[in-house]
């Protein structure tokens, strides 16, 4: 077992890194809550492979708790999804010392986090997450959205979870393609501050791709320290913790131009090539460090081109430019980038053209 410590200003949690995790859930919930009911979010497909789990968990000690799935899929993060559970959440008695369980990936962490800071005016949550990267990125940093008509994670709010429980044994039943896709959110902590680590990762590939657990328990160990470190550090994203969004300005404009019907981290492996690519189109990056990044996700087989996002499809790089307009991080009518000077060292940049910013996104076409 290992365990990190998150240490904010007014609030602190740990993040519990274990094999089999379910029973130490159950007990932390008595030692902790004995009093407070669990309310369980997952959905369709994770609810298949562990709700029972942690439902026996909950119990074999005692524990009063309600179940709640939802489908699966980005098509959750909605007000429509949220109204509902809400309403069932308050229909059914939820209290201010209850505790809501996010079991699942990225989609049911975001939305019962932001379910746990609305209900009530807010009440505890805990992560647990299932996929790759939601244990490596967005269960961690209490950052919680639901998407909208104009974008993705357009609506949403801070709120800390109360802990995080990851199981990397829940990894080998992911399917291969979703592992994949998550594996995007590891690179991007590479390039962010950490060159070894990139080093590492490419000498390891074979590694990872057939899901040795030994090496996946070193990547969740990493990245899961190197977020606690930036959000210790920038809670609310007023300074540094806005580098975790390498790449994420364009891949939430390809999900949106794709109606959210790609999975997000293929978006953010593509999302990552075209910020480097622009980054050498501004002459901070040598081209040389942009082709290893290209090889390296190449070989982990995400996407290189928009083609391989949907062949079908007509991509236009002006409407793609035009969805990023709208991004979270755009100030003064100008986009925020987080863009690299080489592996292992980024930073900010605005006032870029809309010419070098085109000619980026095209070169993907």
């Amino acid at each position: 077992m290992k365990i990190l410590d998150i240490e904010l200003n007014n609030f602190s949690y740990q993040i519990i890194i274990e094999n089999n995790i379910f029973e130490r859930i159950s007990t932390y919930h008595l030692n902790n809550y004995n009093k407070s009911r669990a309310f369980i979010i997952t959905d369709t497909n994770v609810g298949k492979l562990y709700l029972s789990n942690l439902k026996k968990s909950f119990l074999a000690k005692k524990i009063d708790f309600l179940s709640i799935i939802v489908k699966s899929g980005e098509s959750s993060k909605s007000f429509h999804v949220a109204n509902k559970i809400s309403e069932r959440l308050i229909s059914k008695g939820i209290r201010r010392q209850d505790i809501i369980y996010a079991l699942g990936g990225g989609v049911v962490g975001d939305l019962s986090g932001f379910l746990a800071s609305i209900v009530l005016r807010g009440i505890r949550f805990v992560q647990i997450p299932t996929t790759l990267l939601s244990q490596v990125d967005s269960s961690v940093g209490g950052k919680t959205g639901i998407n909208t008509s104009e974008g993705k994670n357009l609506i949403g709010t801070f709120h800390q979870p109360s802990a995080v429980f990851i199981d990397p044994m829940t990894l080998s039943s992911l399917p291969k393609d979703d592992f994949i896709a998550g594996y995007a959110e590891v690179i991007k902590y590479a390039l962010i501050n950490d060159k070894r680590f990139f080093n590492w990762l490419n000498k390891n590939k074979k590694k990872i791709l057939i899901l040795d657990m030994k090496t996946l328990k070193k990547i969740i160990f990493e990245c899961c320290c190197k977020k606690s470190v930036i959000v210790s550090e920038d809670e609310k994203e007023t300074g540094k913790r806005v580098y975790l969004n390498l790449g994420h300005t364009f891949a939430h404009a390809i999900e949106y131009e794709m109606q959210y019907k790609v999975m997000h981290g293929k978006a953010v492996a593509l999302g990552i090539l075209m910020a480097m690519k622009l980054s050498y189109y501004i002459g901070a990056l040598n081209i040389n460090e942009y082709e290893l990044v290209k090889n390296h996700i190449k070989e982990m087989n995400l996407p290189t081109t928009l083609k391989e996002i949907d062949r079908r499809k007509d991509w236009s790089s002006h409407k793609i430019f035009k969805r990023m307009k709208k991004d979270k991080k755009v100030i003064n009518d100008s986009i925020r980038f987080i863009l690299c000077k080489e592996i292992g060292d980024v930073f900010i940049k605005s006032d870029i053209s809309k010419k070098q910013i085109l000619k980026a996104i095209n070169d993907f076409n």
